[in-house]
């Protein structure tokens, strides 16, 4: 996975780069590489996230006492369960 994800973001950046630096050198300009670098670092960005899907949440972001299902969790008293 690691190698996949390394792969698509070198990738985009090379490739978009390169397409760049072409038309830099076609047009006589010399911003359009910078911009083909960030389209193609966008690019890979959002391809790694819909390959390989976003981050989980984190843990410890939900409200206290229920469980995953919404279900609230079965709650102890001094004398035992509720």
């Amino acid at each position: 996975m690691g190698w996949g994800i390394t792969g698509t973001m070198l990738s985009g950046i090379v490739v978009w780069g390169g397409v760049g630096l072409l038309l830099d050198r076609w047009w006589g300009t010399r911003f359009v590489a910078l911009i083909g670098v960030l389209l193609g670092l966008t690019v890979a960005i959002y391809l790694v996230v819909v390959k390989y899907g976003a981050p989980p949440p984190a843990e410890g972001t939900g409200r206290t006492g229920s469980t995953r299902g919404g279900r609230r969790s079965p709650t102890r008293t001094q004398k035992g369960q509720r």
